[in-house]
């Protein structure tokens, strides 16, 4: 299986994991609206939620730690780098003019 995470960039950046059965083929699976936060034991990876009337959240993907572990590497991994996000904020191609 092959993992990939697609970025998007916003007030609160977000990216959609896309679950693969090999790097050349369509993904089967993509979980949109993850994020990567910055808790109190580390960081982790979190899974699309919605709030409910009593202030808890409701999650709408449960998986297992390895698998989570697994999302954050590939994740930070393909996170773009404060001049990627500024050159295609831009349309910066490195044009010299």
């Amino acid at each position: 299986m092959h993992i990939s995470c697609e970025w998007f960039d916003g007030k609160f950046p977000s990216f959609t994991v896309a679950l693969h059965s090999s790097k050349e083929s369509e993904a089967f699976i993509q979980i949109r609206g993850c994020r990567i936060v910055d808790g109190k034991n580390g960081k982790f990876v979190s899974w699309p939620s919605r709030k409910q009337d009593n202030g808890k959240y409701w999650n709408h993907v449960i998986c297992s730690e390895k698998f989570a572990y697994v999302v954050l590497e590939e994740a930070e991994k393909s996170k773009p780098t404060a001049t990627q996000a500024k050159n295609a904020e831009y349309g910066n191609d490195d044009v010299p003019f």
